[in-house]
């Protein structure tokens, strides 16, 4: 025995339940680990999720509204790696808080993959709306959440913009086709202060991640008919990254909004950096701040960047009512 008396014990699972998936284990953990894809697609029957600020920690919080009859249920997840690469789905605030789903992942062959969730409670026990979930009803509703993970998997591919992305690059056929009636020059110089506004809203964390790299395809097939290569885009995100690196992000938004404040697209610069910010894990406050700046300087209010914001997360989440981003701006 330890002189810190008998070693702790691992806590038992409450329930559990196990799936196979027709597909590769690492395409199936990246699906799991896609929290966009479960707030921009809405996976989950009767669950909205939506993106929170990070926090001081870096912790990425996404809260579940969980329809019940009548009743919405409130919660604060948070979704990580846990030991040994297990998927983790921690209840953070909320009537489940302290409990937890684990998951397990086992390649059988090459193309199947067996999934365990496990279920452990808190010290409040799992809640659904009508009251605490026995050992039975947390074993049927990992199952569910299991079903709905695999059917999510049908054309499932990791590392897209997650949402109505083309839904919302579809809005911007006024300002193509004025561009599209201008000389070579200024459409050049139009676009390349666009693309450079984008950009270095996706680079604030001095990365570019694929969802961001796959929205801004999109709005360059969309606005311009056209697409880049893959080197291109590389020489794009090191400029970014370097000039912010030299400018600082409030000085750097700041000379990018003037630009599009004088080149005459200081809406459509702005609305391409919001939808670049939103794709990956939602606005955080530095993206806000970045935005805030670029915004004053290219002359669109508060007000109207607080709409535009609205109006974008709705879209891309297929049309809920927006009232969360009171809480950025």
């Amino acid at each position: 025995m330890s002189p810190g008396g008998p070693p702790q014990q691992a806590p038992l699972a409450a329930a559990s339940a196990s799936l196979d998936f027709e597909r590769p284990l690492a395409t199936v953990r990246a699906l799991l680990f896609d929290v966009d894809l479960a707030v921009r697609t809405r996976i989950h029957r009767g669950v909205r999720m939506e993106w929170l600020p990070r926090d001081p920690s870096g912790e990425r919080r996404v809260r579940q509204l969980t329809h019940v009859l009548d009743r919405v249920q409130t919660e604060d997840v948070v979704i990580e790696e846990g030991p040994g690469g297990t998927w983790v789905k921690r209840f953070v605030e909320g009537p489940s808080v302290g409990s937890s789903f684990v998951g397990t992942f086992e390649a059988e062959g090459d193309a199947l993959t067996h999934v365990r969730l496990s279920a452990f409670v808190g010290p409040r026990g799992f809640a659904q709306g009508l009251g605490k979930l026995s050992p039975l009803g947390l074993e049927k509703s990992m199952k569910r959440l299991l079903g709905e993970y695999k059917r999510a998997l049908e054309g499932y591919e990791a590392g897209r913009a997650r949402g109505a992305v083309l839904s919302v690059v579809g809005r911007w056929t006024g300002p193509k086709a004025s561009m599209k009636a201008l000389d070579m020059g200024k459409r050049r110089a139009m676009m390349a202060t666009l693309l450079e506004t984008a950009w270095s809203v996706a680079a604030l964390d001095d990365e570019v991640d694929t969802a961001e790299r796959d929205a801004m395809k999109a709005v360059v097939a969309g606005l311009w008919d056209t697409r880049f290569d893959d080197a291109m885009e590389e020489r794009m995100v090191r400029a970014a990254v370097d000039a912010i690196g030299k400018q600082g992000v409030g000085a750097r938004c700041d000379a990018l909004g003037a630009r599009l404040k004088a080149l005459g697209v200081p809406e459509l610069g702005v609305a391409i950096a919001v939808l670049v910010a939103e794709v990956s894990h939602g606005l955080d406050p530095a993206e806000l701040l970045a935005l805030r700046h670029l915004a004053a300087a290219a002359g669109v209010g508060e007000g109207e960047l607080a709409t535009l914001i609205r109006r974008t997360d709705d879209e891309l989440s297929g049309g809920e009512d927006g009232s969360r981003v009171s809480m950025f701006v």
